[in-house]
């Protein structure tokens, strides 16, 4: 019998016949059932039961398959040693991992494109591997070339940590969780409580995503469907874009071990570590399960969500929970079509595969599809992570908060009086939310900074838990844990199906106006930098002013987001995949963003550059200004 076959007998035997459980719970039983890395047997079967589940909603559904560089281990070993004269470890862990597996298995603790090789030298504790910490061991006059640096996760995208280890002379990098952060000292460790156990760690990949999120070995351009042929980078120019020092992630236990015994060592202590690692970067088919229901008219506009359908091992949280509010959401406007709706502009839904490798398939498909999305796609909602809980909130670009807005004032709060806006506002400290610059962090990332298009991303919390990337992030733990009863992922469900049609039919959009006031407030604030000066500060700031007074005097709302798509460069200075000039990833942690960064490379080169592009991102507001007439 075949594995699907079998699958749907033993689910179909699990689930109560009386249609008693919420809906979202038997979806996320098919999806979080088994490990879904992408590239392995387990992703094939949950590409296969995402689409099944969107073509059960009435939804038309492709896979859009791609060859893409990814980098799935084979071997792991971590051996630690209580001097470079040991021949015993005093810790060690083997594992080894078969990608084609039947039924798939947990991939071991690893990171995603570390180098491959065999090390052994001493050990140094680098705090969190910032720059910062670096800096403060120089000062002590504590030399870490040629150790293995042990760092704490958090504050910076892991792959930034690799990066700096490799800069600073560092043979190789151990990365891990404190247990203050996420495990046993914030209450009882799974399966007591939410917490991670010190033998689970956090998986995740150390691509550059700052640099170029994606298939590395396609920068820029598309990988090809299975069959096809394409540009692809050469083995030399590939690796010279990847990290170049092998790493991996420990436990809480492991790591603990290792600090004892350096509790009393200043710089690289008499530990040694063993590092010996097979993760190989090979091709591999990815699958991403693309869902449509047409709009009416030609050539009609397209609003977009989508979330990651990959998991590092069952992924209930990240990102089965986003993929389970999706289809909830698909269901209920399959209802609405059923019942006469017809939605103005397509609907697409985009269930992501290789996100965890960095952002890869969403990339791919974007950048596939970049002419027809620029000039169509208004609008991108992702959903990644984002149930755990009840407790609205959200993010994304500016021009977005009117519409997140009203669809959340259409949506009740379960057993209240209140709207999700109004509980939303109560929260915030002073009432008023506000979104922020997203950064690279999700598969939003090839639409706001490549593409130049709007996105939001809504989210449901109020409980948390230390699985993050680790193996107990399984249905058991949303179950138990982080939404009992399903509450969160139903009002997900209904809340993006509500944004999705406002969306659609265009009573709600992007705002142009809104979203040039942002940036009138940001370039203010930018002037009491002394690099960019005050002066400077109020005249960008009332350039997006008169923008915004033109965009409200011509009631300009709907259609394609003319302040992004005009601000939307070929490229930025060494960092060519990126486009926006409004704002984009920080290169210093990965993950938060800084506005105007064309204005900050500028003034690296001086006054005049700096002058320069303030003059031409004038200019380039007029043609918005004009544009709007």
């Amino acid at each position: 019998m075949a594995l699907a076959s079998l699958f749907a007998l033993v689910l179909a035997a699990a689930l109560p016949q009386d249609g008693a459980l919420p809906r979202s719970r038997q979806l996320m039983l098919e999806l979080a059932a088994e490990p879904r890395l992408a590239g392995t047997s387990g992703g094939l079967q949950g590409a296969k039961v995402a689409a099944r589940q969107l073509r059960a909603a009435g939804w038309d559904v492709e896979l859009d398959e791609r060859v893409v560089v990814l980098s799935l281990p084979r071997r792991i070993s971590v051996r630690a040693f209580a001097d470079s004269e040991a021949k015993e470890p005093f810790e060690a862990r083997v594992e080894r991992y078969d990608a084609d597996a039947l039924p798939p298995g947990d991939v071991p603790l690893y990171n995603a494109w570390t180098a491959s090789g065999k090390v052994r030298a001493n050990v140094v504790d680098v705090g969190f591997g910032l720059r910062a910490d670096y800096e403060a061991l120089a000062q002590r006059k504590i030399d870490v070339r040629g150790a293995i640096a042990l760092a704490r996760y958090g504050r910076a995208y892991r792959g930034v940590k690799v990066d700096l280890a490799t800069e600073h002379g560092c043979v190789g990098l151990l990365l891990f969780s404190e247990s203050a952060s996420d495990g046993g000292e914030r209450g009882a460790v799974w399966p007591e409580g939410p917490w991670k156990p010190d033998w689970d760690g956090q998986r995740g990949s150390i691509l550059p995503i700052a640099s170029a999120p994606g298939d590395p070995s396609t920068p820029g351009t598309p990988s090809p469907r299975p069959g096809e042929e394409a540009p692809r980078l050469t083995l030399d120019e590939l690796e010279a874009r990847l990290p170049r020092i092998p790493c991996t992630p420990l436990g809480a236990r492991e790591a603990r071990e290792l600090r004892t015994r350096l509790a009393d060592e200043v710089g690289p202590g008499p530990v040694e570590v063993e590092l010996d690692l097979d993760v190989p970067r090979e091709r591999r088919t990815i699958r991403n399960v693309i869902a449509r229901l047409p709009g009416t008219g030609i050539d009609p506009e397209l609003v977009i969500a989508g979330g990651h359908r990959d998991a590092w091992v069952r992924g209930a949280n990240d990102n089965a929970s986003g993929c389970v509010a999706l289809v909830r959401a698909a269901e209920r406007l399959a209802a609405r079509r059923e019942q006469g709706w017809k939605p103005a502009r397509t609907l697409v839904i985009g269930l992501w595969d290789a996100e965890e490798f960095g952002l890869i398939g969403s990339t791919e498909w974007g950048e596939a599809n970049a002419e027809l999305l620029r000039r169509r796609c208004v609008t991108y909602v992702n959903c990644d992570a984002s149930i755990a809980g009840t407790q609205f909130s959200g993010g994304g670009s500016p021009g977005m908060l009117r519409a997140l807005r009203a669809a959340a004032e259409r949506v009740s709060v379960p057993g209240a009086s209140t709207n999700l806006w109004q509980d939303w506002c109560a929260r915030v400290k002073d009432g008023a939310p506000a979104l922020g610059l997203p950064g690279a962090g999700s598969d939003h990332a090839v639409f706001a900074h490549h593409l130049g298009l709007p996105v939001v991303e809504p989210g449901f919390g109020g409980h948390s838990g230390g699985q993050y990337h680790a193996t107990f992030d399984d249905y058991t733990m949303v179950r138990e844990h982080l939404d009992p009863g399903w509450t969160g992922h139903e009002l997900a469900g209904e809340f993006l199906a509500e944004l999705l049609a406002s969306l659609a039919d265009g009573r709600v959009s992007f705002d142009a106006a809104e979203a040039a006031r942002s940036f009138a407030l940001r370039a203010r604030a930018l002037g009491e930098e002394e690099w960019f000066g005050r002066e400077r500060g109020a005249r960008l700031s009332q350039e997006f002013e008169s923008v915004a007074t033109r965009m409200e005097r011509d009631a300009v709302r709907g259609g394609q987001p003319e302040l992004y798509r005009v601000l939307n460069r070929p490229s930025l200075a060494g960092r060519e995949w990126f486009r926006n000039v409004l704002w984009a990833p920080n290169v210093e942690d990965g993950y938060s963003s800084v506005s105007f960064p064309t204005l900050r490379a500028a003034a690296r080169e001086g006054a005049t550059a700096l002058d320069a592009e303030l003059a031409r991102i004038v200019r380039e507001l007029a043609t918005v200004r004009g544009e709007a007439r």
